[in-house]
């Protein structure tokens, strides 16, 4: 009797457990098929999304970058170069120079035996074999440090028009790292003269600012390139170290020098001249003149964008109020409703016979600085651009990708301010241009700086343009409402 119980209390603990687990798998089983659509109806509408890419081809124009301020700027070129597509640029740089020490004294009846300015030149863009003829000119007119010069100043108007030095330059570098020159120029002995003859009685030596009033500075540049040949264009990184005068003197029957130097901060002054003659470039993609700076639409928009350094010609891309109000429209959308991701502006390369990839602006890349402005008509001048801070911009990217030859930035924040603040301005304005980042490392940790003064280098990059088979365009990924 004990055993059939016992066998009966075995079977329905075995039942059981069958049971129980009979259960979990309907259970589970359950939860794999809960309806998934149960409580869509009370989403609201206007907060289902789709996400959508559109691209949209902007309206782009070659202009020329001569109102940038070229003041005081961390590097400054000399020299002329000729390309067959931009033609000849030749620049200059007018600099001041300060005493070494106050109270200078040069004793009695000083006689200058000579004047040489040295230079170091860091870098250069062209041929180094090429016999170039430097010219210093002795400035007639006191530049400030808080003045406004443009590229395209009137130099002739400040110097005087016969050159105190004339130099045969060639290039004669020791090895392939050789990349800096020491360059001596011996100037005209009336140079030498004019300082050590300043009056005592004036203090010169003791104001810097009576020293400038008295002896203003100096200017080089060179003979423009021939067309055909290259040519050379010169950087120089304006220091104490970098460019110095010293004058060789006797007085009192003894030899004496005294040097002068240049400084590139504070109260001292420099800038940078320049003039482009497209006129001279003989290549078919060279350089369309009559429809340069043309934002009006009254010339066919070119095929091909320019990027050039020495403040050439840039791309500037229009984004005017009713290309994005059609745009919108078009899409059913407000601005308030869209919800922008992402924005990428692209440029394809131009790539053509003879191409030299040394042409790119790479590893350089691109950068642009947005402009907003109150009025869209034809009698508005642009590009609009009057202080060199205005173009240094954040990176957003704009690197060259080598494989695809497309240069690509992510514009999104500034894309998006433009939609947000649509009826604040008849138009956005950016400006593409050559820029470069340079990093230092110090104890406090490592800085990146953006320099748009990489404009000294003449870099050259050929872009297809809006009225090519791969124009310039925006693609724009965003979120759409459902309905």
């Amino acid at each position: 009797m004990k055993n059939y119980y016992k066998n009966m209390i075995k079977k329905f603990i075995t039942k059981s457990k069958i049971l129980s687990f009979s259960t979990l798998i309907l259970f589970f089983a359950s939860c794999t098929n809960v309806d998934k659509t149960i409580g869509i109806d009370i989403v609201p509408d206007d907060e289902q999304f789709t996400l959508v890419t559109d691209t949209l081809f902007p309206s782009v124009y070659n202009v020329t970058l001569d109102s940038v301020m070229t003041i005081n700027l961390q590097y400054n070129s000399f020299g002329s170069y000729y390309d067959p597509v931009f033609g000849t640029t030749t620049a200059g740089m007018a600099f001041q120079i300060a005493p070494t020490a106050d109270s200078i004294s040069f004793g009695t009846a000083p006689t200058v035996d000579s004047v040489v300015l040295q230079m170091i030149v860091d870098n250069r863009t062209g041929e180094d074999s090429y016999n170039q003829t430097l010219k210093v000119y002795e400035l007639s007119k006191q530049i400030y440090y808080d003045s406004v010069y443009y590229p395209t100043v009137d130099i002739n108007s400040m110097i005087n028009p016969v050159p105190v030095a004339t130099k045969q330059y060639i290039r004669t570098p020791k090895d392939r790292w050789d990349t800096a020159d020491t360059i001596k120029i011996n100037l005209d002995n009336s140079v030498g003269e004019k300082l050590v003859a300043a009056p005592g009685n004036a203090m010169i030596y003791d104001s810097i600012s009576l020293f400038y009033e008295y002896f203003k500075g100096f200017y080089i540049t060179s003979d423009d390139a021939t067309s055909g040949i290259t040519g050379r264009m010169n950087r120089i990184q304006l220091s104490t170290t970098t460019i110095g005068l010293s004058v060789y003197y006797k007085h009192d029957g003894k030899d004496t020098t005294v040097n002068y130097w240049h400084y590139s901060a504070g109260y001292m002054s420099s800038f940078t001249a320049v003039q482009h003659d497209y006129t001279t470039a003989t290549h078919p993609l060279k350089v369309n003149t009559a429809s340069l700076n043309d934002t009006s639409r009254t010339l066919d928009l070119d095929s091909t964008l320019y990027i050039q350094g020495l403040f050439g010609v840039t791309p500037m891309m229009k984004l005017r109020k009713t290309f994005i109000q059609d745009w919108l429209a078009e899409k059913n959308l407000t601005a308030e409703q869209l919800a922008i991701s992402r924005v990428m502006l692209e440029f394809d390369v131009e790539r053509f016979s003879g191409y030299e990839p040394d042409r790119l602006a790479t590893p350089i890349g691109l950068f642009y600085r947005t402009i907003q402005k109150t009025s869209d008509t034809a009698t508005v001048s642009y590009p609009h651009i009057t202080s060199i801070t205005e173009l240094n911009s954040t990176l957003f990217g704009g690197t060259l990708n080598k494989t695809l030859y497309k240069y690509s930035m992510k514009i999104t924040y500034d894309f998006t301010s433009a939609v947000k603040n649509i009826e604040k301005s008849n138009s956005i304005i950016l400006y593409v241009s050559p820029y470069t980042q340079i990093t230092s490392t110090s104890y406090y940790g490592t800085t990146t700086y953006s320099y748009v003064e990489d404009q000294a280098y003449l870099y050259q990059t050929l872009l297809k343009g809006s009225s090519s088979s791969q124009p310039p365009r925006l693609i724009i990924t965003y979120a759409k409402p459902r309905y």
